[in-house]
C-alpha cells in the first residue's frame, strides 16, 4: 500500500497515527495489493518453495510472511488482473500459509487477556471453490508452521470448504470442531470474511460485514499469542486464481480507518 492511499489517521506500516503516537501499543496493517511484492527467504536468499520454509513478502510499505504447503516450483504469489494471487502450482494437496507464526514475538502477535480486542479482515475471490480443501482466514496460536490446518493445537477461522463457508476452530490440541454456516461461495466470486477477538478470546465472524446464518461459540484461553493467517490448499480439481484484494488487521477500534 502506497502513501498516497492513506485516507484514515494511520501509518499502516509503522504502526503508528500520523501525528506520532502509537495504536493501542499494537500495530495496524491494511494491504490493498496494489503492486507486485519482491519475495525472499526470511533469512536472506531467493524465496524457497519446500513446505514450511519461512518466506517474506514485501510491498510498498507492509511484509507479511508466507510459507509453501506440499512443494511448490512457483515460488512466490503474483499480481494478477483479479488481484494478488496466492495459488501457485495450482496442484492437489500444493498451497500456501500466509501471516501466522512460529514464535510468540511478532508484529501482529496478541495476547489472550492483555491485547485490546482485534480483528482480522481478508476480502478475496476465488475461480473454482470446488478445488479448496482449505481457504481458510482467522487467527491461530504461534507455533511451529504445519504441513495440514488440523495439526494446529489452536485456531478459530472462516474456511471456505468447496463452495461451504464453514467455522472451523481447534482448541486445546482437541479435534478440529466444524459448523457448516449454511452460506455459500460460488465460483468467481469476491467476498470479505472477518474474524474478531475481544480481549477476553471470544471469537465472532463475519461474511461482508453480517454475522454467519449459523454461528459456532468459541474462546480462546487466557494467556494464549495467536497471529492472523491464511491456509490455503488445493482439492483434487484445483481452485484457479485465489486473488487477494484486502489485507486488513488490527485494534478493533480502528477497523475500516485507511
Amino acid at each position: 500500500m502506497g502513501l498516497s492511499h492513506f485516507s484514515g489517521p494511520m501509518d499502516s506500516a509503522n504502526g503508528f497515527r500520523q501525528d506520532g503516537s502509537t495504536i493501542s501499543g499494537f500495530d495496524y496493517t491494511h494491504e490493498d495489493f496494489q503492486s507486485q511484492a519482491a519475495s525472499s527467504l526470511a533469512v536472506g536468499g531467493a524465496a524457497s518453495g519446500t513446505a514450511n520454509a519461512l518466506n517474506i513478502l514485501t510491498f510498498e510499505r507492509n511484509s507479511i510472511p508466507f510459507v509453501a504447503k506440499g512443494t511448490q516450483t512457483i515460488l512466490s504469489p503474483s499480481l494478477k488482473a483479479a488481484g494478488f494471487d496466492i495459488n501457485q502450482d495450482q496442484t492437489d494437496n500444493d498451497g500456501i500459509e500466509l501471516g501466522g507464526s512460529h514464535i510468540t514475538r511478532g508484529r501482529h502477535g496478541y495476547t489472550i487477556g492483555t491485547s485490546p480486542s482485534f480483528f482480522f479482515e481478508v476480502k478475496f475471490s476465488i475461480a473454482d471453490v470446488s478445488g479448496t480443501d482449505d481457504c481458510a482466514i482467522g487467527f491461530r496460536k504461534a507455533q511451529a508452521y504445519q504441513a495440514n490446518f488440523d495439526d494446529y493445537t489452536d485456531a478459530a477461522t472462516l474456511n471456505v470448504i468447496s463452495g461451504a463457508i464453514t467455522i472451523e476452530t481447534i482448541l486445546n490440541n482437541a479435534a478440529t470442531t466444524s459448523t457448516d454456516t449454511t452460506d455459500a461461495w460460488a465460483d468467481g466470486e469476491s467476498h470479505t470474511l472477518t474474524v474478531n477477538v475481544n480481549k477476553s478470546g471470544a471469537v465472532t465472524y463475519q461474511i461482508d460485514g453480517v454475522s454467519p446464518t449459523v454461528i459456532a461459540a468459541f474462546t480462546f484461553d487466557t494467556g494464549d499469542v495467536v497471529f492472523p493467517f491464511i491456509f490455503m490448499l488445493n482439492a483434487a480439481d484445483v481452485a484457479g486464481e485465489v486473488a487477494l484484494t484486502k489485507w486488513e488487521v488490527g485494534p478493533q477500534e480502528f477497523r475500516g480507518q485507511l
